[in-house]
């Protein structure tokens, strides 16, 4: 019982330490942090204050105390959980598990609100681990049940609600329209820190073609979302995960496999591949959604129907929970196909491109659990496809197929976008996968990121893009776009306008494509991201 205490003693701590690093976050539009590395300051350790420095990332200051023992003779790995890059609340009831894997639990975020919510809370999943129970393994950064991190932050998001988007400053967006090169772009516009930076041509309603596929994703997501605290009952019952077997919610599937999972299906591989081993799975782009993705729509109703207050109709809970929910006054989609049908403006491209930009959340609430939309933006299958998550395009580095790694199709380059970072798992393998790393192929790239905040994008017939910059908390969407490289060329026209206002490239494209590209540079991270 004694040693027991003295645990729950130790995480207080931290927990207390954490929570005061996170506090000293600025405001995505206010003064840029001074730290100079050098000024003193004081985290809470175990038996008193320890020393640390004041450091910066981005706008954020923060108390570095990796380098000093924390009261107990042990000094912590760098980043070790006070650090705002990593720092990751831990629940308090795994508080023995957490302290059982010491520093690395607390780099990796082990446990989360799930453990002790089941309804979920604010941050965490129905799927979360046993209340109370120790739930940490010993020297472990990974949690043990796949659930979302900790409890973050999520008030750090801005975004413009139901209501119109406001207008930022050049300031506050952090971005100089004047240097643009957007000669290539003729319609189109940038949404960062919760608001309109910048539009050009005309904001009309227009069809998105296949760029309804990542809508379809969200759908999907939001039905499992509402799901999240029906129990599970038997196949087919309680909320639609990754890993279920397709039939269990799609009572006539149009794929051959019947052993196909979710994620075979939103990946597109339940077709083409001659089995579901993981060497032999094929990607194969489901144009119409005949072959596979619109049987997402019957797996949707099935699981809404078991909600009260929802509509169980597909079409009608697009618009209540999604549509209406993020204010997307000028989006219609007419059922029948995922593949297809979504018809919006550039306003309301921008609301869904901020609703998985920040993972999920939207208007102060949580839509789509961090888990959905972290595997909508991350490869399912590495072996059968590098630039496609589920239901979503991803920059990458090679091993690219379809669409997404085809520059005649104006879309991504065969390697990917270097001046932006590639979409790796942050661990590997990642179930179900069995990748044992990025499978990148582009000569030096490397698996090993700082940040975790690949760009991915929704992608649509004649230039339909919704393009999410995780690490800049920005949007940028397109409509009928008709330049060169599709989302790289997006890119590529904006970001002198961006690195021109950045606080630590002031200008340097070169330096800031160096750092941005290989991941190692994401100013604007306010949230952890979900931990696999």
């Amino acid at each position: 019982m004694v040693i027991r205490s003295i645990k729950k003693v130790i995480v207080f701590f931290y927990i207390f330490c954490i929570i005061s690093v996170i506090s000293c976050s600025e405001d995505p539009g206010g003064t840029t942090c001074t730290a100079t590395g050098t000024e003193p300051c004081t985290c809470q350790g175990q038996n008193g204050l320890v020393p640390g420095v004041k450091a910066c990332n981005g706008n954020q200051e923060y108390c570095d105390c990796s380098a000093a023992a924390a009261g107990t003779g042990e000094a912590l790995p760098t980043g070790g959980g006070l650090s705002p890059d990593s720092a990751v609340i831990i629940d308090s009831g795994k508080a023995d598990g957490a302290v059982a894997g010491k520093a690395g639990s607390i780099a990796g975020g082990t446990g989360g609100v799930g453990g002790s919510t089941p309804s979920g809370g604010s941050g965490g999943e129905a799927s979360g681990g046993t209340p109370g129970v120790d739930t940490g393994v010993a020297g472990s950064a990974v949690p043990d049940s796949g659930v979302d991190t900790g409890t973050p932050d999520f008030t750090k998001l801005k975004d413009p609600g139901t209501g119109p988007w406001q207008e930022g400053t050049p300031e506050e967006c952090k971005m100089d329209p004047t240097k643009f090169r957007d000669t290539g772009l003729s319609t189109y516009a940038v949404f960062r820190y919760g608001k309109l930076c910048h539009m050009k041509g005309s904001d009309t309603a227009g069809q998105m073609f296949s760029a309804t596929k990542t809508l379809g994703g969200v759908m999907a997501g939001r039905a499992a979302y509402v799901a999240r605290d029906v129990p599970r009952a038997g196949p087919g019952t309680g909320p639609i995960l990754y890993d279920d077997l397709g039939t269990d919610w799609i009572a006539v599937p149009s794929y051959p496999r019947r052993d196909a999972l979710i994620t075979h299906i939103m990946a597109m591989v339940a077709s083409a591949s001659p089995s579901l081993d993981d060497a032999a799975l094929t990607y194969r782009y489901d144009t119409i959604g005949a072959e596979a993705i619109n049987n997402m729509i019957a797996a949707t109703e099935k699981c809404i129907a078991q909600v009260p207050g929802v509509p169980t109709n597909a079409v009608a809970f697009v618009q209540q929970e999604i549509f209406d929910k993020l204010g997307m006054t000028n989006s219609s989609w007419p059922g029948g196909m995922i593949a297809t049908g979504w018809t919006a403006n550039m306003s309301d491209m921008g609301r869904l491109g901020t609703l998985m930009l920040h993972d999920g959340w939207y208007n102060g609430e949580r839509l789509l659990s961090q888990e959905w939309v972290y595997r909508m933006s991350h490869p399912a299958f590495e072996s059968a496809n590098t630039s496609y998550g589920h239901l979503t395009w991803l920059n990458h580095r090679g091993n690219a197929a379809g669409i997404g790694g085809d520059i005649s199709s104006g879309s991504n380059s065969a390697d990917g976008d270097p001046c932006a970072p590639a979409a790796f798992w942050s661990k590997y393998p990642h179930p179900p996968s069995e990748a044992t790393d990025c499978m990148a192929t582009v000569p030096g790239a490397s698996c090993v990121q700082q940040f975790d905040v690949g760009v991915y994008s929704a992608q649509g017939l004649g230039g339909q893009f919704v393009v999410m910059h995780p690490g800049l908390d920005m949007v940028i969407v397109a409509r009928n776009f008709s330049g060169g490289g599709g989302p790289m060329g997006m890119w590529e026209a904006v970001r002198p306008g961006v690195v021109a206002m950045d606080p630590k490239y002031n200008g340097d494209e070169a330096a800031f494509c160096n750092d941005y590209g290989a991941g190692n540079y994401a100013p604007d991270l306010f949230v952890p991201r979900f931990k696999p």
